[in-house]
């Protein structure tokens, strides 16, 4: 899951952020015992609103998947880190708890407010909402960590220095938090303010991660994955009773699909169920933009999206030739989506007055979903159109797995949840008996470890997912619930050439690059190249390469043969030497020691 750390601009103002002389501030930050400020403050109900819209930085969306096997991502990462060994005990930093002991300071003063006891509830339902979500990502990363559910004194010395408690106490609580947030908190019609439904996705969300890491990792030694899988499929039951639907609007004659993230105004639109809004004219800006130049798609990705023929669908490895096809080719009768999320033959950007020409230095296979459509939001930290955080689509995918990987998935789910997102796309309808007996052997292979009564439903699921979601920032978070993480092994794959030569790549019929092999033929062609205004790739001495040598699969030459995902070590973070020898009581994870 994203996490997004933000220290509250309120928190800094009471003066919290003391720490306790002696003691481990990152093991534990906590607030002073007293504040200047408490006589006055967390009086009110607007109080606890105030101090609670300082927490909205918890929550955020996300417009790209780098360093998985969904892109080729050109810059250093913290999971290239990972994958290449350079990450250890002593390397991975020490661990913050500055923004849970913020909510825990607002909890822990609730009890002097006085108002209307419902909205006094919605608040610490916010506030609860928001620690269960802090406290999943220490989940994710830790596996077991100390529970703390209010702020600690200078005299709590014994639980300061306490050890981790079991994940499974940790992940209760997390849903008691919830559970009460769901209780407590308001409905409302804001899709930029956080109110009950946010709660009831989130839920969904960490449930489905919850009951499915459970499932999957067997090293845990949990086996009650099924329980938090219910409570997914029935926080989604309660949203899809509701008043959502997914969104057929077009912005700017867009597809419906493509529209969602590029839109600068969300805030009415029926699929969201939070969104940040983004405001050109109050400075609130993100950085899209850079998608282009960082990120390009895999052909793995490229190769999962179906193809529509006679009224029905098949996978992309049944066309013949599939795995030499151009790049003008690959989009032949396939998923809309595909030509919503990939650049296509001819894409001009908002800021080009001629189609861009893609790029192989990431594959070339470059996203467009996310990318600015008005020329002024391409610059670097400039892009205001607004960004979901949750929407509908994924509720109805969450509901899809959960019942796929408890085996209870019927033709009627599937009709209100995947089927619904392919007609958006304009997709044939699946068929859950034809996924249950035609079993693809391609995902089949990519998940062997699935455990189901309804394997193919579960199989079939995840593709899905993979593209609806693609570029939103859940697919490294996937790998590492399904327990397959190996998948990032091998180094993502672009476009596909058949040797050196003069390509069209914006489907004008003119050559727009050539690629060579030697510097020497660069150099004796210069004048030839400069004269049909042709981008040259010269593979020798390049950052990138063709997979087969003289023809293939463009890909990095950087990522082949460097990474290795040591199981099951890697899919937790251990903890660092330094917050051990400050907590002796603490215990490194075991597939770390």
């Amino acid at each position: 899951m994203k996490t997004n750390h933000t220290f509250s601009r309120l928190a800094l103002v009471l003066g919290v952020t003391g720490a306790l002389a002696g003691c481990n501030d990152s093991f534990m930050d906590r607030y002073p015992e007293t504040s200047l400020t408490e006589e006055t403050f967390f009086k009110t109900v607007s109080d606890l609103e105030t101090y609670t819209n300082n927490m909205y930085g918890y929550l955020g969306g996300s417009y790209w998947d780098p360093a998985t096997d969904n892109s080729l991502f050109v810059n250093t990462s913290s999971t290239f880190d990972l994958l290449g060994g350079t990450v250890n005990t002593e390397t991975v930093g020490t661990w913050s708890w500055g923004d849970i002991r913020n909510v825990n300071y607002m909890l822990a003063r609730t009890g002097n407010v006085t108002g209307d006891q419902a909205d006094i509830n919605h608040y610490i339902g916010l506030a609860r909402m928001y620690r269960a979500k802090l406290y999943y990502d220490k989940v994710w990363a830790y596996s077991d960590v100390p529970w703390y559910d209010h702020d600690l004194q200078t005299d709590d010395t014994e639980e300061l220095y306490k050890t981790q408690d079991p994940r499974s106490v940790v992940v209760d609580n997390i849903m008691a938090d919830l559970d009460f947030a769901i209780a407590n908190m308001k409905e409302g019609t804001s899709k930029t303010k956080v109110n009950r439904d946010v709660a009831l996705a989130l839920q969904a969300r960490i449930a489905l991660y919850e009951g499915t890491w459970r499932k999957y990792h067997d090293e845990l030694g949990l086996t009650d994955g099924d329980r938090f899988l219910n409570i997914a499929v029935q926080a989604c039951e309660q949203l899809m009773d509701g008043s959502y639907s997914l969104s057929t609007e077009s912005f700017n004659g867009l597809g419906a699909y493509e529209s969602l993230f590029c839109n600068t105004d969300l805030t009415d639109n029926p699929e969201m169920i939070l969104v940040t809004d983004y405001d050109k004219a109050l400075g609130i800006f993100h950085n899209s933009q850079q998608i282009t130049a960082y990120l390009g798609l895999s052909r793995d990705l490229m190769e999962d999206y179906l193809v529509i023929e006679d009224g029905k669908t098949k996978r992309f490895q049944d066309v013949e030739g599939y795995a030499t096809k151009t790049y003008s080719e690959i989009f032949e009768n396939r998923d809309p989506r595909m030509r919503q999320t990939f650049m296509w033959p001819g894409y001009q950007r908002a800021n080009a007055t001629s189609p861009w020409i893609p790029s192989l230095n990431a594959g070339g296979y470059i996203p467009i979903k996310f990318d600015p459509r008005s020329a002024d939001q391409i610059t670097w930290n400039g892009s205001y159109f607004d960004l979901p955080v949750f929407r509908y689509g994924e509720i109805l995918l969450i509901y899809a797995e959960a019942k796929a990987e408890l085996g209870t998935l019927s033709q009627d789910d599937l009709d209100k949840s995947i089927n619904l997102l392919r007609d958006r796309a304009g997709m044939p309808h699946a068929s859950l008996s034809d996924w249950l007996t035609n079993i693809d052997p391609v995902q089949a292979e990519r998940y062997p470890n699935v455990v189901s009564a309804q394997t193919g439903a579960v199989l079939e699921v995840r593709r899905e997912r993979r593209i609806e979601l693609a570029n939103e920032g859940f697919r490294y978070d996937d790998l590492m619930r399904w327990k397959r993480g190996t998948l990032l092994n091998a180094a993502p794959e672009g476009m596909y050439f058949p040797g050196p030569g003069k390509y069209d790549l914006t489907g004008d019929g003119k050559n727009d690059i050539a690629i060579v092999m030697t510097e020497a033929e660069s150099e004796e062609r210069r004048d030839e190249f400069s004269s049909e205004g042709l981008t040259v790739y010269t593979m020798e001495g390049n950052n990138i390469e063709m997979s087969e040598g003289d023809h293939g699969y463009i890909r990095l030459v950087s990522q082949v043969d460097a990474f290795d995902f040591v199981e099951p070590a890697y899919y937790y973070t251990p903890i660092d030497t330094e917050d051990i020898r400050l907590n002796e009581n603490l215990k490194q994870n075991p597939f770390w020691e």
